[in-house]
């Protein structure tokens, strides 16, 4: 009997992960093929990794085009550095030349396979439902134009979206200590506003709110514990990573770059409250424009503002979370989290500057994603599968556009 079950439980595993084995695989395809097999020539993390392979932190700095700041003498990326650990396998075979843009095209992959399956642990059973899910995680969001890309933001984007969604997952089941904090510190590491649902982290490790298993408090505690550990492992490497790059033990490359930028300021930090309005208006409210010559409209038509396009425009079908009510802790506790992760951006200087869409709304994207799982897991309503429709066809025009033109070449 013991033998009979594990074996159907066995079986039913691999049903379920062929649905997102297929999602990926699909994934990997479509954006394989809309990249041109490119190589970003916006490729930081490859050259931070060269830099480690020779025994140092500066990079071989190319030119003005590549975003770097200039710090005694020579130039660093400011960038959070995890993504170049994964950069290192290819450049030690390729050096400089290694595609950058492959990798970011595996993680996007990877993040496509990992929310199908946290649609599963969250309740989603329906196919189709499943499958609209995860069209609009991959087109209907910026993953898809980031990946095709693979520029040093983008991949770090992508970096960060499969560890936190990793997260999410566990938390679903086992919620073992060590791997949630690891995931957590490896997409803090490749972008920093992900430590800011630390706090939300440590509630669903302590709670097991969104697993079904009930604990004991002496469990809880073992579950903390490792979390801990993990977590002040990596205080004392990315202090030491600081104080390799910069000579302190503080992070300074953002603040450098600030007072460096031709947008930024000479003085001050980049985080401030006199952003807001601006990002609020990129966020909400920034629109496509109109495509004219002396007042006659010339093809395309209608472009996106290369500055970035509202998600009113490119991912309508967020509005979807709203739908999310029970259970309640879980639902406060997913918003608190993109509360908490999308306020740097809300504070910060650029908006993400040349791009499609809102870039900086994938560092919460796996809690906006978690609550539509959760709105949807009984029923998906008819007009939200045209919003979803509409934001993976503006997702696909948007691919399109760039490649035909803004990033026409290799």
């Amino acid at each position: 009997m013991v033998a009979a079950s594990r074996f159907w439980t066995t079986a039913a595993s691999l049903r379920r992960f062929s649905g997102a084995a297929v999602a990926g695989l699909v994934t990997f395809a479509v954006i394989l093929v809309s990249s041109h097999l490119r190589s970003t020539q916006q490729n930081n993390y490859t050259r931070v990794a060269y830099a480690w392979l020779h025994g140092h932190m500066w990079i071989d700095w190319p030119g003005r085009w590549m975003d770097a700041v200039e710090y005694h003498g020579h130039y660093y990326g400011v960038d959070g550095p995890i993504p170049a650990f994964f950069m290192l396998p290819s450049v030690a075979l390729w050096g400089n030349d290694a595609n950058q843009t492959t990798v970011a095209i595996l993680f996007a992959t990877a993040a496509t396979v990992l929310a199908w399956l946290l649609a599963e642990r969250l309740g989603v059973t329906d196919l189709a439902t499943k499958v609209y899910l995860t069209l609009f995680f991959v087109a209907g969001t910026d993953v898809w134009w980031c990946a095709e890309l693979g520029d040093v933001w983008f991949l770090a984007h992508l970096v960060a979206l499969a560890f936190i969604l990793g997260a999410l997952i566990e938390l679903t089941g086992k919620c073992r200590g060590w791997l949630v904090g690891l995931c957590l510190v490896l997409a803090a590491g490749a972008r920093f506003p992900e430590i800011a649902a630390l706090p939300v982290f440590v509630w669903m490790l302590w709670t097991g709110a969104l697993s079904a298993h009930r604990t004991t408090r002496a469990e809880r505690r073992a579950r903390l514990r490792p979390f801990g550990i993990v977590l002040a492992c990596a205080v004392v490497a990315f202090i030491g990573y600081d104080e390799l790059m910069w000579g302190t033990i503080l992070d300074i490359g953002h603040t450098v770059y600030y007072h460096a930028d031709a947008w930024g300021a000479p003085t001050g930090s980049p985080f401030q409250i006199t952003y807001m309005p601006y990002q609020i208006y990129s966020f909400f409210f920034r629109g496509p424009v109109l495509v004219e010559w002396l007042q006659h409209v010339q093809w395309p038509y209608v472009k996106p503002d290369t500055n970035g396009l509202a998600l009113t425009f490119t991912s309508p079908a967020l509005i979807l979370t709203l739908l999310a009510r029970t259970p309640r802790n879980v639902v406060v506790a997913l918003w608190t989290a993109t509360a908490l992760v999308a306020a740097p951006s809300f504070l910060y200087y650029l908006n993400g500057w040349v791009q499609f869409g809102m870039r900086h709304t994938l560092d919460f994207l796996p809690y906006l994603f978690a609550l539509m799982c959760i709105a949807v897991r009984e029923r998906l309503p008819n007009w939200g599968i045209i919003l979803i429709i509409w934001s993976g066809l503006v997702g696909a025009w948007g691919v399109w556009y760039w490649n035909s033109f803004v990033r026409t070449g290799g």
